[in-house]
């Protein structure tokens, strides 16, 4: 008899090297039990089109892609040979969606839901999405921030099975050997972290792989990127998170992070690697990475690999979406505005820098657009007269006047117009901060963009409270609704699911090789135009969230356009119909056909056909 090893190891047809060799020996050997001698794949369903003799009829049960529960008709289930594994019921994939919902809100407990989710996902693929598509209002605060946020620090309690790739530093020099062990070839998009900068969170190490699968569900659930195009990578370099370092549940490397050459290199055969396996169009989002290597590590990257850096560009197309819609209630151009950040990191750089792009398409000139920037940081105003200077990476908005420390003081001498927080830091808008914004101009605008909720830097509520009802806020995390002076205002989300779907999607659509910034710009303009004035009278400044995927969808069609006007396309010939080419890259969500299609031939002609005759002995 053999061991529970040696059994599973026959299952593995794909077995290479010495599994394969190991197999062969045991397969010879004559105490092989008959039942052990065929092999299986680990995962046979692969690709967009499946090869139907390579599925068992188990395997429509087993394999998440292709399980749809009790919606198998009582034809498929004969066929398939799973008649009387599924109780006699047959229920509509509608029957099942109403059922995955009740189950969810028994649930009080956001992280509960959160499990209730991943194990849908694990299970059932097609209704995952569909449940998620088509409520995303009620469960995007689940399977992405909030929620995701406390996912990610409870990760070694809760991680279950696994999901993506984990690539660590001990792994140099082998890097695309890990990813030939992915079993799906069709990856057009990978989204990857290190774990440094987790939201609001900071290091979370390995812990950070629920961001990248959590944004790859988006993909699919906003923007119908297909699943199995879509590969998440948590890039272990260790953390400098001494309780994670302590924690007996941490799943990652016990050791300090790697730095300097040996990170570069590190990434640098990543990159490489990721493009040797998948194609130079294939999409490598960066995500959550720290702010000493977001900036440099997209700078270095972008005009050699199809790549973009969410919290740089994503939420900076988002930020800028929300300043344009506003310019249809404060009646005041992107050019007539002075901003104020707080915080001067890679996410308050990146909405700076496309706020001067926006600015210089409606006419100033680029050193015009940057005066009318500033920036405070935790050591102040970005001055040039200032200890230490202004940082690198936010030299072009350093200014030639005197240094301050009091954050307040900032607000009342520069007297912005638009106050954007990315400073992580909870409770920074004060109520005297939110009342001089409320003296500086009639309609303040006011972004508090930290995630999660708890690092926001006010609240909607304090927001209108302290402007007289006056401003038009926005968060990176959702709040309730608000009540002032008898009025209810649904304030606007500035949520990057807003941006990255449709450009991934419009990138993957047009094999876009490289994304530049003004794609970015397009993006933004795109989403401001879908904002209603019935949004606007409520105080929200971004479409309703259940307009998502219609938002996701117009961003992908006009990147699409960019794309082939900016010669950045690969797709060739360029498609007659650019919306109709888009729709067809979508996934479906819906049950398909498990049966094989079959069909009839013509009759065949008719000849007189000879007797068949012996065949001659000396032949």
């Amino acid at each position: 008899m053999f061991s529970t090893a040696s059994r599973s190891l026959l299952c593995c047809t794909n077995a290479v090297g010495p599994h394969r060799a190991l197999a062969a020996i045991l397969a010879k050997s004559s105490a092989l039990e008959p039942s052990l001698m065929v092999f299986r794949d680990y995962h046979e369903v692969t690709g967009n089109i499946i090869c139907p003799n390579v599925v068992r009829g188990i395997d429509h049960l087993r394999d998440p892609r292709l399980n749809k529960g009790l919606a198998f008709t009582l034809e498929e289930r004969q066929a398939l040979g799973i008649h009387g594994l599924l109780a006699a019921k047959f229920k509509t994939q509608e029957e099942q969606l109403d059922i995955c919902r009740i189950s969810i809100d028994r649930y009080e407990d956001n992280l509960n839901k959160y499990l209730y989710l991943v194990e849908l996902q694990d299970r059932n693929e097609k209704l995952f999405f569909r449940l998620l598509a088509e409520n995303i209002e009620k469960y995007l605060p689940i399977v992405y921030t909030p929620t995701v946020g406390l996912a990610c620090q409870r990760f070694g309690l809760i991680y279950r099975r696994p999901r993506g790739l984990f690539i660590t530093i001990n792994d140099k020099g082998h890097i695309f050997n890990i990813l030939k062990n992915w079993p799906e070839p069709d990856v057009r998009a990978v989204v990857f972290t290190d774990g440094e900068r987790i939201l609001g969170l900071g290091d979370l190490g390995a812990y950070g792989m629920g961001i990248p699968v959590g944004k790859l569900s988006l993909y699919t659930a906003l923007a119908g990127i297909k699943p199995h195009q879509c590969l998440p990578i948590t890039l272990d370099v260790g953390t400098d998170n001494q309780d994670l370092l302590e924690d007996p549940l941490y799943i990652g490397l016990r050791q300090k992070r790697a730095r300097g050459k040996e990170y570069d290199d590190f990434i640098d055969e990543f990159m490489e690697a990721c493009v040797q396996r998948y194609g130079q169009n294939t999409l490598l989002q960066f995500e959550d990475f720290a702010l000493i290597n977001a900036g440099r590590l997209l700078k270095k990257y972008r005009n050699k690999y199809c790549t973009f850096n969410d919290d740089i560009q994503g939420t900076a197309s988002v930020a800028v979406a929300g300043l344009m819609a506003a310019v249809r209630v404060t009646k005041r151009k992107l050019s007539e505005n002075i901003y104020l950040f707080l915080g001067a990191g890679s996410a308050a750089n990146g909405i700076a820098n496309l706020t001067v792009a926006a600015m210089v398409a409606e006419g100033l000139s680029e050193k015009q657009a940057q005066e009318r920037v500033y920036m405070f940081d935790v050591d102040g105003l970005l001055s040039t007269r200032r200890e230490g200077g202004v940082p690198e990476h936010a030299k072009v908005f350093g200014k030639n006047i005197e240094p301050e420390k009091d954050f307040e003081a900032c607000v009342a001498k520069i007297k912005p117009s638009c106050l954007i927080g990315c400073s992580t830091v909870g409770g920074a808008f004060t109520t005297n901060v939110l009342k001089q914004m409320a003296q500086n101009t009639e309609r303040p605008v006011i972004f508090a963009l930290s995630n999660p909720t708890s690092k926001a830097e006010c609240t909607a509520q304090d927001a209108y409270d302290h402007t007289e009802g006056r401003c038009i806020f926005a968060s990176g995390s959702p709040f309730p609704p608000v009540k002032y002076n008898g009025k209810e205002y649904h304030t606007g989300q500035g949520n990057n699911s807003y941006i990255f779907p449709g450009v991934a999607l419009g990138v993957i659509a047009t094999a876009t090789h490289h994304i530049p910034e003004t794609m970015f710009l397009t993006a933004a303009r795109t989403l401001a135009h879908y904002v209603s004035e019935e949004d606007l009278a409520i105080g929200r400044i971004y479409p309703s969230l259940a307009e998502l995927k219609e938002v996701s969808v117009a961003i992908a069609i006009e990147v699409a356009k960019m794309a082939y006007d900016e010669g950045l396309a690969s797709v060739y010939p360029e498609p007659k119909d650019l919306k109709k080419h888009v729709h067809n890259q979508m996934y479906s969500y819906y049950y398909e056909s498990s049966m094989p299609v079959v069909w009839d031939w013509k009759p065949e002609e008719k000849f007189n056909v000879r007797p068949i005759q012996p065949v001659p002995k000396n032949i």
